[in-house]
């Protein structure tokens, strides 16, 4: 599978990512126990997409290489994204929304570590005031997401740009996003972003978040609903496009080594430069 080969086209993306270690690792052991009880079962959303003309979606999803020249964080592959004006389908097109996102359920397993590294060309666009969502750990209900992860902003500094951490209310939160990167350290550069969790609906939870090895942000409390499994999310979900009067600038956005597991030591993050002990002892 790293062969100067590219793999585009949805369906074609979604067979290969659950086998491709380059890009994704540690997935094979979750189970969705709801829908069908597969292993690794990475899916697309918004579903309609698949039941959409192919021609007009094959650029939203892509594993690209590094040696046709593509931003590449680790090895020789990464995933591309791209979300251009009217990229909306089924609900999202009633629904004020465009979004090409991979998700794979389920991720709640008591405690976890996610790590991804994201990558945005140096021309990226912010489209704020509309809302842009780059990753996102969603219940498989109706809640929204209990922790989003959004190139937005916070609205008592008008700091549009960078990289948010907001946490909804259901599990606790205020709704109000908290700054992890300036839109400074966003485009042209990858940052490597780590998540340790213990899911739970109780208070004992935590849900902390390492941005380039340095503790950034750490919350204290539920992480969930009773009885509710979590997804996980990589992507490009935009929302609130009416906001802007002007058709919005098409978004890309590159991820790579998307890796979950039950330790730190276990994502064997020593290939992208970290210490999990220097991790473990940041506070």
């Amino acid at each position: 599978m790293l062969c100067g080969n590219s793999f585009a086209g949805v369906e074609e993306v979604l067979k290969e990512i659950k086998k491709n270690k380059d890009i994704a690792q540690g997935f094979k052991k979750i189970i969705d126990r709801g829908e069908d009880n597969k292993p690794n079962n990475w899916r697309v959303t918004n579903k309609k997409i698949l039941d959409s003309d192919k021609d007009s979606r094959k650029h939203v999803v892509k594993i690209v290489n590094k040696s046709k020249n593509y931003p590449v964080r680790f090895g020789k592959q990464s995933l591309r994204f791209e979300v251009r004006d009217g990229d909306g389908w089924g609900w999202d097109s009633r629904n004020n929304r465009e979004r090409v996102e991979l998700l794979i359920c389920c991720v709640n397993k008591k405690t976890t570590w996610s790590a991804w590294s994201l990558y945005l060309p140096d021309d990226y666009k912010i489209i704020y005031p509309a809302k842009t969502m780059l990753a996102q750990f969603h219940n498989d209900g109706d809640y929204p997401p209990a922790f989003a992860f959004e190139n937005q902003f916070n609205k008592s500094k008008k700091d549009a740009g960078g990289y948010w951490i907001e946490v909804d209310r259901y599990v606790g939160g205020n709704n109000i996003p908290i700054k992890l990167l300036d839109k400074t350290d966003m485009h042209g550069k990858w940052n490597d972003i780590l998540v340790n969790t213990k899911w739970t609906y109780k208070k004992d939870g935590f849900f902390k978040i390492w941005i380039n090895g340095k503790l950034k942000f750490h919350w204290k409390g539920a992480t969930q609903h009773k009885g509710e499994r979590t997804e996980f999310h990589v992507g490009v979900y935009r929302s609130f496009i009416h906001r802007t009067p002007e058709p919005d600038a098409t978004q890309i956005a590159y991820y790579d080594e998307i890796r979950i597991a039950k330790s730190c030591k276990k994502l064997k993050l020593k290939d992208l430069g970290y210490s999990c002990k220097e991790i473990e002892s940041q506070k």
